[in-house]
């Protein structure tokens, strides 16, 4: 058992303070004035944080960069649950690993409030 909980301590060991998005199950945002709502279900991506994945052919890669802070709501698991607004910071937009997401891009999230 002692094992197991120093195990666990140094797997939560991270650089940044991280918010959990686990409890939410989807995100949803306008990237612009001019730009349709866009709904995403969010994935945990590694022990650095969660994002969304989307297609590379997708128009709201035309408006999202990282860095960028939009107002997004994120939706709980729960259906009867109301949408969570937060600001949320766009970490990065990357190519995933080999093999995985063929034809997506990775879009890393980081809730800022």
């Amino acid at each position: 058992m002692e094992k197991d909980s120093k195990y666990k301590e140094k797997s939560d060991v991270r650089s940044e303070p991280r918010i959990d998005g686990r409890k939410n199950s989807s995100v949803e945002f306008i990237p612009a004035e001019d730009a349709i709502t866009y709904h995403f279900k969010l994935k945990d991506f590694s022990s650095n944080g969660f994002g969304i994945l989307v297609r590379k052919d997708s128009q709201v890669l035309k408006y999202i960069k990282s860095g960028d802070v939009l107002d997004m709501k994120y939706h709980p698991d729960e259906a009867t649950a109301d949408p969570v607004p937060y600001q949320t910071k766009i970490k990065h937009i990357s190519e995933p690993d080999p093999g995985k997401h063929k034809g997506h891009m990775l879009v890393g999230l980081m809730i800022l409030d």
